[in-house]
């Protein structure tokens, strides 16, 4: 197996891992919210110290997509494996597709994951949820 190959696989199983721990904790995200917060999880847990506080309140999504600032390139990169590691956990029956939402099925047991979520995540995720996807696209290509 040539390199190339091996890291793809190495990137995808890291999105699997990432995809089933926001669906675990989230149920449900839609296909244009799931790859952002895919990428900003990996992001994140790469950086290992959230700049970022679960007592902030104001325009929390904004500065959580802030993140992407000048990082297109990397995210563009990085949106293939995550699109890949979606299409492999709906093979293999670990997430389901119904329209534009991903969600874990109920054997998502898993309680280990690699990467973790942060509280402040956790929360910008939640108040997303309640913006449409159109939004929610307009508030991150004003962020990178």
């Amino acid at each position: 197996m040539e390199l190339k190959q091996e890291l793809e696989i190495v990137q995808i199983s890291i999105y699997c891992d990432i995809v089933m721990m926001l669906l675990k904790e989230h149920k449900t995200l839609s296909l244009i919210k799931l790859p952002v917060f895919s990428y900003l999880t990996k992001k994140e847990n790469l950086i290992q110290n959230s700049v970022f506080r679960t007592s902030n309140t104001k325009e929390i999504v904004n500065k959580y997509l802030s993140l992407l600032s000048g990082d297109l390139d990397n995210f563009f990169i990085s949106y293939e494996y995550i699109l890949k590691a979606i299409h492999v956990l709906i093979e293999n029956e670990v997430i389901e597709q119904k329209g534009i939402f991903i969600s874990k099925k109920n054997k998502l047991d898993i309680s280990d994951f690699v990467f973790k979520e942060t509280d402040f995540a956790k929360k910008v995720i939640e108040k997303v949820k309640t913006m449409s996807d159109k939004q929610f696209m307009r508030e991150v290509l004003s962020n990178v």
